[in-house]
């Protein structure tokens, strides 16, 4: 197993600031989360838990970046279709991976982990940012 993955804790630096897509970004990362803790964990939980963590993870993202969208939407933001296409590059791109992945590979779960939280963290201290300061001057 890679020991440099590290699970990651959530930091109000991420905070945008829009408690409702703040209290869903929290989410999303304990979701990833409980991914990490099974994987890290007992062998025979990682099988029999990991498909309904999977299945919630992807289930929540897309809810997620509806909201996030219609929100954009709703305040005109002028990226909204640059935002959009990172969100459904993100949603392919995990739906890919999920197909590829075994429970059998603990390492290849936790590499999966390791690009959830890295693409998620970095969407939101760059284009969340973005959108959500646009939101604050011009409301």
């Amino acid at each position: 197993m890679n020991e440099e993955i590290k699970k990651i804790e959530w930091n109000d630096e991420y905070l945008l600031g829009v408690p409702e897509i703040d209290k869903q970004h929290k989410k999303l990362i304990a979701i990833a989360n409980e991914l990490y803790d099974v994987v890290t964990g007992d062998e025979s939980a990682l099988k029999e838990k990991m498909p309904s963590i999977l299945k919630e993870l992807t289930d929540y993202t897309e809810y997620h970046f509806s909201n996030e969208e219609e929100l954009q939407k709703k305040i005109g933001y002028v990226g909204l279709s640059t935002h959009k296409a990172a969100h459904e590059f993100f949603i392919k791109e995990v739906g890919f991976q999920i197909q590829k992945l075994s429970a059998d590979s603990k390492g290849g779960v936790l590499g999966f982990y390791k690009y959830i939280v890295n693409w998620v963290l970095n969407h939101i201290a760059k284009a969340d940012k973005i959108w959500a300061n646009f939101m604050k001057q011009n409301s």
